[in-house]
């Protein structure tokens, strides 16, 4: 009985044990409570200026269907389109397309989004007060970017491969502008496109517009493999489902505005870039059947000969049947032709 009764007690023992280290973790948390408020204030601290610091992301997406056929397949007609078999999944293929330099590099170039602005009056203090650090606009006119002391513009910027990423310094002066790398100051004026040869190459320069009172621009010229890299990391190109040829693309960025018109334009972009492919294997099409029509009509003739002369001397072909099959084939022939020169104007 005596042996019963410890082990009865041994649990009740054990939750006591359990509820007096509770209660003492509880005791040491309130007797530490201001080291507790401290580093919860520190934490709420940095959390308060690293979103003041950082500017806001928006997002903008897109739809797009990718055809399963393409046109240089189906301008062969429908048997030869039966015959060849669908890709597995070309919408995962034209979804690295769409990433690819071939479709952002006109992008690039039409956006002038090789052309860096950057203000260096902003601090970190000033990010830290301002709610919203003011970010470069990239058009087909050029790049601008909005200061405390007016906008600078720049609508061309073009620099040897040497000059490649390096920043160079704008400011406004009485006559114009004075461009600087550390090494050559070039002076110019507004409005006005320019031609600088410097150490390590030559510079093209148009500036439209720079703040008053001595205001610096660090100006920066990327290469294409920087700027396409930088299009990449914020952009998003996923298959919707599986095998179901509609894909998402999804970019990320600072300015709302700014990143629906990039969007917008790879879209465009990649439609532009299908459409010549498909022109391209329709032209090729038409080029080999053209080449093939004559030996074929050749071959035709041959045989209508030889047909010919078997009927006269054993006179048991149907002239007028034989006939009608030759003309019906020439018929068929030139109806492909005219059917495939019609799909590349198209």
């Amino acid at each position: 009985m005596s042996t019963d009764s410890k082990n009865l007690s041994n649990p009740v023992s054990k939750e006591n044990n359990d509820d007096i280290d509770l209660m003492a973790l509880l005791f040491a948390i309130l007797r530490g409570w201001k080291t507790v408020l401290f580093f919860a204030l520190i934490g709420l601290l940095i959390g308060v200026l690293y979103g003041r610091y950082v500017n806001p992301t928006f997002k903008s997406d897109a739809l797009i269907q990718i055809e399963e056929n393409s046109q240089g397949i189906s301008a062969l007609g429908t048997t030869a389109s039966e015959l060849i078999a669908p890709q597995s999944s070309k919408a995962q293929t034209e979804s690295e397309l769409i990433r690819s330099r071939m479709i952002l590099e006109p992008v690039v170039d039409k956006l002038n989004l090789r052309i860096r602005l950057m203000d260096p009056s902003i601090g970190y203090i000033d990010r830290i007060k301002s709610d919203r650090v003011a970010t470069q606009i990239n058009t087909p006119d050029g790049v601008s970017l909005q200061t405390e002391d007016g906008d600078a513009q720049i609508s061309q910027f073009n620099v040897s491969q040497a000059y490649l990423n390096q920043t160079f310094t704008l400011t406004k002066s009485e006559t114009g502008f004075v461009l600087s790398n550390g090494f050559d100051d070039f002076k110019g004026q507004l409005n006005k496109p320019h031609l600088f040869k410097g150490v390590d190459g030559q510079i093209q320069i148009t500036v439209t517009d720079l703040p008053d009172n001595s205001h610096p621009i660090n100006l920066a010229k990327q290469s294409l493999q920087t700027t396409t890299d930088s299009i990449n990391s914020k952009l998003s190109v996923v298959e919707q489902g599986q095998q179901t040829g509609i894909v998402e693309l999804s970019m990320t960025g600072s300015n709302q505005q700014q990143v629906s018109l990039i969007l917008k334009e790879i879209i465009l972009s990649y439609v532009d870039q299908n459409q010549t492919r498909g022109t391209e294997e329709t032209t090729r099409t038409i080029k080999f059947m053209e080449t093939q029509i004559p030996d074929l009509k050749k071959k035709l003739e041959d045989s209508e000969a030889a047909f010919n002369k078997f009927r006269e001397n054993n006179g048991t072909i149907d002239v007028s049947k034989e006939a009608e099959l030759l003309l019906s084939e020439n018929s068929q022939i030139d109806t492909q032709i005219n059917e495939l020169k019609l799909k590349k104007l198209i």
